[in-house]
């Protein structure tokens, strides 16, 4: 292990009040910062882990898991940490599928038939779960990708008709 992880976990830990484990176990390091992404507070040493865990895929995970609670301006520094070229192209994806997520009308993009093309899985679920946009949800609802994202549009569309008969 770098010593500049065993440094870093072992503040962490200690921050957090918890034993830091087996630093060379990346189950033992894992549930360090599981526990640490639920306390606001250590985010300034989640994002030194970040760039000294070895593990990529633990790296990649503490990212994925922060950027929907970070504010749009700081993800890219968060990315911009990650080792891997592939970790930091996926998570760059993540951080762009959130803005479509988080933004204030997917409707309009709905003008280029084939931007749903370019949507993942992930991203579709996530619309057909929390979209309030008719057309969005229609054509997920028509086109989703899987049976689960058309039956979770459709579910979606018969709820806001619900709540509202004259919506659709």
């Amino acid at each position: 292990m770098p010593a500049d992880l065993d440094a870093v976990l072992a503040a962490l830990a200690g921050r957090l009040g918890v034993d830091a484990g087996d630093p060379s176990d990346e189950h033992d390091r894992w549930a360090v910062y599981r526990r640490a992404l639920d306390e606001p507070a250590q985010l300034p040493a989640l994002f030194d882990v970040v760039a000294v865990e070895p593990d990529d895929s633990i790296s990649l995970g503490i990212v994925l898991h922060l950027l929907a609670t970070l504010p749009p301006s700081d993800r890219q520094s968060w990315i911009d940490r990650l080792g891997a070229d592939r970790g930091r192209a996926y998570a760059t994806r993540r951080a762009r599928e959130l803005a479509v997520l988080q933004g204030d009308s997917v409707t309009t993009l709905l003008d280029d038939p084939s931007v749903q093309d370019s949507w993942s899985d992930w991203l579709q679920l996530g619309l057909a779960d929390s979209s309030d946009e008719p057309a969005v949800l229609h054509r997920l609802a028509t086109k989703g990708r899987t049976k689960r994202i058309r039956r979770l549009a459709s579910e979606r569309i018969r709820t806001l008709e619900r709540r509202d008969p004259g919506a659709s």
